[in-house]
């Protein structure tokens, strides 16, 4: 209700300053008015007693123009009249209490108005030259009260105060009711929709009544929720389209990883194939004897069989759709277990494949299949770049961020896969993570590892980062920040 109260201030305002023009220019005028008549009055009645007096003075004498003006001033009772000498003192029986100017002015056969107070008494003087040579300057003052002009004009002021006090408190009480009904309300409707527009919530349409311009905005605000609902709709259907998209780009490239694991493991389980099958068909043709030497066979052949399916369960494992869950993980303990998942292709490639991590551990919020498929494709990308006699190593590390706009215990988690194969060609850089850019022959690969490896990296907050010299191999890094201490 601001816009209200500041609308309702605005109008008393304007109204305030209309009602104190209207009031001063009022009493101004009546004031203007009022003086006027006072002044026409006493000129009237000034010029008429100057004339009788000065004939009286001219004819019989001072004596007789004093009695004559004794005899005016006790006719009226509103208005006084004295003969005065414009020589003489102020204070004095006959001196006027006029400035020197106005003195002049009388002199010179000018009527002057003077304002005077007496008092508690307020007085309106008019001076008027008396046309006697032998007078020396002799003038006649009329003075009349206007302390009851002054009276009512105070009483008119304090009538106008209580009727400006008046239509206030009615102007105030109108314009908030009809502001509140007009204005308040349905902006504050508009401000609701606004925030359950920003909130998510496209529901309960305006619907105000069709008359001013703001039903004209809450009419636009209905068609832009109706608009943003359908965008939201149709951009929650995208972005599900798109995450399903992205998890089923992620299988079909764990499915990839799991083909080209399956010659590594088929080796890796050859072996202990081997050995249970040797030992039960010794067992089978009784070479071997009951007791002790039975019992060694049978634990052989559990402990080869325990071997076999768990390196079946880690390529399931692998192979396996799961939802995304972010959580607290040993980072170390993840990539360890993919060295040991890759083992057997890096040994069927003839690469060395080395493992490394701080004591203390490392750990990381994130989530542990997606990454475990992340580092995945890194380390087989850095196995089939390999030279066979070549090596990879996978390392660990933690180290404290230094940026500016850090916190002081921030900590960053390293994951780096490093290989010394053939390398990368400096015009190949910029591409290496476009989806299904490989430079390897048709079935060696679908180029989807490296995209897969950075969009992971990316929805955990991470970067990779490359260092790559033709002839010297390769080093990817992943970046991610550490889980809170």
């Amino acid at each position: 209700m601001r816009l209200v109260r500041r609308l309702t201030l605005w109008l008393l305002l304007v109204v305030g300053v209309v009602f104190a023009a209207d009031t001063y220019l009022g009493i101004r005028q009546h004031v203007d008015f009022f003086e006027a008549d006072l002044r026409r009055d006493e000129r009237h009645l000034g010029r008429a007693l100057a004339y009788a007096i000065g004939r009286a003075w001219r004819e019989s004498g001072r004596e007789s123009a004093l009695e004559l003006v004794r005899g005016a001033d006790d006719s009226q009772s509103a208005v006084r009249i004295r003969l005065v000498h414009l020589s003489d003192e102020p204070g004095t029986p006959f001196g006027p209490d006029l400035p020197d100017e106005a003195r002049v002015a009388v002199s010179d056969a000018h009527i002057v108005f003077h304002v005077r107070e007496d008092g508690e008494d307020t007085r309106f003087y008019t001076y008027l030259p008396l046309d006697v040579p032998q007078a020396g300057g002799a003038a006649l003052e009329l003075s009349e009260s206007i302390e009851t002009e002054r009276a009512y004009l105070r009483s008119q002021i304090r009538n106008r105060l209580v009727s400006v006090a008046i239509l206030f408190a009615t102007c105030a009480a109108v314009a908030w009711i009809v502001g509140t009904r007009v204005v308040g309300r349905p902006i504050q409707r508009l401000v609701d929709k606004a925030r359950r527009i920003g909130a998510g919530d496209f529901s309960d349409p305006l619907a105000l009544p069709p008359r001013d311009e703001i039903s004209q905005l809450a009419g636009e605000i209905d068609a832009m929720a109706a608009a943003l609902e359908a965008g939201a709709r149709d951009l929650a259907a995208q972005s599900a389209a798109r995450i399903a998209a992205l998890e089923q780009l992620h299988h079909a490239d764990r499915l990839s990883t799991v083909g080209k694991l399956a010659s590594g493991l088929a080796h890796e389980l050859g072996t202990p194939l081997n050995v249970v099958s040797g030992r039960a068909r010794m067992i089978a043709d009784g070479e071997v004897e009951a007791g002790e030497p039975t019992a060694a066979a049978a634990r052989i052949i559990v402990d080869q069989t325990e071997r076999m399916t768990r390196i079946v369960r880690q390529l399931l494992d692998f192979a396996r759709r799961r939802a995304g869950d972010k959580r607290d993980t040993d980072l170390a303990l993840l990539a360890r277990q993919v060295v040991a998942l890759l083992e057997p292709l890096a040994a069927q490639s003839g690469v060395s494949l080395r493992f490394e991590a701080p004591e203390q551990g490392v750990r990381a919020r994130v989530d542990p299949h997606q990454l475990h498929q992340a580092i995945t494709n890194l380390v087989m990308n850095a196995i089939q770049a390999g030279k066979r006699g070549g090596k990879v190593s996978v390392r660990l590390a933690q180290r404290v961020l230094h940026c500016e706009d850090s916190h002081p215990d921030a900590r960053e988690v390293l994951i780096e896969v490093r290989d010394d194969g053939s390398g990368i060609a400096p015009g190949d850089l910029p591409l290496i993570f476009d989806p299904f850019f490989t430079r390897r022959s048709v079935g060696e690969g679908t180029g989807l590892g490296l995209s897969v490896a950075q969009g992971i990296v990316a929805e955990h907050g991470g970067r990779i980062e490359v260092e790559s010299e033709p002839g010297r191999g390769s080093v990817f890094q992943i970046r991610l920040a550490a889980a809170a201490q």
